[in-house]
């Protein structure tokens, strides 16, 4: 027999091996499959967690204050240097507020309604409102750009729009943008209210509010016949009105 001739036990143990380096190559190749399909994997649940935490980020951040609301609830009535109503008007209801004052936020949707259009829209009574800054500092900047919108004749329609756009007290949220949307929504100039920067009138409100003994906000004082009383503060209802401006 030659050596190119192979035996049946030669020929058999050939095959065998041959068989068993086809086995190896085969789960060799399904190892690395399954490899990739675990990286693949991976990847995917990774994608899937940055897309997940990206969208709780952006859900969980800062609340953005609303956008403010224009009123009309001052629509068709005069206003000078904060004054609303006729000037010859027997009555003045005087309103000490702060801006920032979510319980002032919560009278000019509960207190002034029924003062304005009972009272005011009849010429029985003028409102005033004098901006203190109880609060903090958000309130001096907010008191100063008011000046500007009542140096416009916009006093009472930018404090309603403030009030609707109000954001977390002193975090920072009365910025120049803030005032120029909330001077917008107001139908003033916003350049005019972001450039208002004097602190006067907080000055002339704090003396009276002193005079008054006025330590919180709202608080409303009525002026008639040469004098002046405060009838209270916080929400007021339409009873505690009528009887204050008999």
């Amino acid at each position: 027999m030659s050596s190119s001739t192979l035996t049946k036990r030669e020929l058999r143990e050939q095959r065998r091996a041959e068989r068993q380096a086809a086995e190896a190559a085969e789960a060799a190749h399904n190892r690395r499959r399954r490899r990739l399909f675990q990286l693949g994997a991976a990847a995917g649940l990774a994608l899937v967690a940055v897309v997940v935490a990206v969208a709780v980020s952006s859900s969980s951040g800062t609340p953005k204050t609303p956008a403010p609301a224009k009123s009309t609830l001052f629509a068709g009535i005069p206003e000078h240097n904060g004054v609303l109503g006729n000037p010859k008007a027997p009555v003045t209801v005087t309103e000490f507020l702060d801006l920032q004052c979510p319980i002032c936020a919560e009278s000019s949707k509960s207190t002034l309604p029924t003062l304005v259009n009972a009272y005011v829209r009849t010429g029985k009574v003028k409102l005033q409102a004098k901006t203190l800054h109880f609060i903090g500092a958000d309130s001096s900047r907010a008191a100063q750009a008011a000046a500007g919108a009542q140096a416009q004749g916009k006093l009472w329609p930018f404090v309603e729009a403030f009030y609707a756009a109000q954001g977390q007290e002193n975090s920072g949220y009365v910025t120049d943008g803030f005032l120029r949307s909330v001077a917008t929504a107001a139908g003033a100039d916003p350049a005019k209210v972001v450039a208002a920067t004097s602190d006067a009138g907080m000055t002339k409100a704090d003396a009276e509010a002193n005079q008054l003994r006025v330590n919180s906000t709202p608080t409303f004082a009525v002026t008639k016949n040469g004098k002046t009383t405060v009838i209270g503060s916080g929400v007021l209802d339409a009873a505690a009105l009528q009887k204050a401006l008999r």
